[in-house]
């Protein structure tokens, strides 16, 4: 008589698989909260540094800016190759824009989160694009040929007054949103929900 012993697992045993992948699941979504957290404390600070939210541009806009600013380019004598800063970059759309027209492109922007996915972006498409996660306010932008940026409030004011003392004759800047105080206007783009207002130094 032939005899068959089937050995069993302990019920405890699957208990203890079970107990092993619930803490490596909590791990994980206690990992990824604290990353989130780390990010949102970041952003939060940021604003509260430099008192600009992160906002994006309609991408229904961005062609209409960059067929005026190619106008302009052709008018004031700006070649392809020429220089474009954006000045609180984001995750580096108009950058990628620019570069796609021509442009050499660097962009400037505080917020952790945005610069990591504006360099992930750079990555991922190759793009020779150039993100500095640095205050634009305490750079030289002299050799710049345009200048596009997206913020409000008090901030415009710094900025005009830096970009008036800092940008060579003949340069552009671009300004989505919100008017620099005291300057005098070249254009007015219809663009919405926000126009877009165009600068010649």
């Amino acid at each position: 008589m032939l005899l068959i012993i089937i050995r069993t697992r302990p019920y405890s045993m699957y208990i203890s698989y079970f107990l092993v992948i619930l803490y490596i699941l909590l791990a994980i979504i206690i990992i990824f909260s604290l990353i989130v957290l780390f990010f949102c404390l970041q952003a939060i600070i940021t604003i509260i540094r430099i008192k600009v939210p992160f906002a994006r541009t309609p991408d229904k806009n961005i062609e209409q800016i960059f067929t005026e600013l190619k106008k302009k380019s052709r008018e004031l004598g700006i070649l392809s190759g020429s220089l474009l800063y954006d000045l609180g970059c984001g995750d580096g759309r108009i950058l990628f824009e620019a570069e796609k027209r021509g442009y050499k492109s660097i962009g400037y922007e505080l917020s952790l989160y945005q610069y990591l996915r504006g360099l992930t972006r750079k990555r991922l498409s190759g793009s020779k694009v150039k993100i500095i996660r640095k205050d634009f306010m305490r750079q030289d932008l002299s050799d710049a040929d345009v200048i596009f940026t997206f913020l409000v409030g008090k901030v415009m004011l710094r900025l005009g007054e830096k970009l008036k003392n800092n940008l060579k004759k003949g340069a552009i800047v671009i300004s989505y949103g919100f008017k620099i105080p005291g300057w005098q206007i070249n254009k007015i783009l219809e663009t919405k929900p926000s126009l877009t207002y165009i600068y010649i130094i």
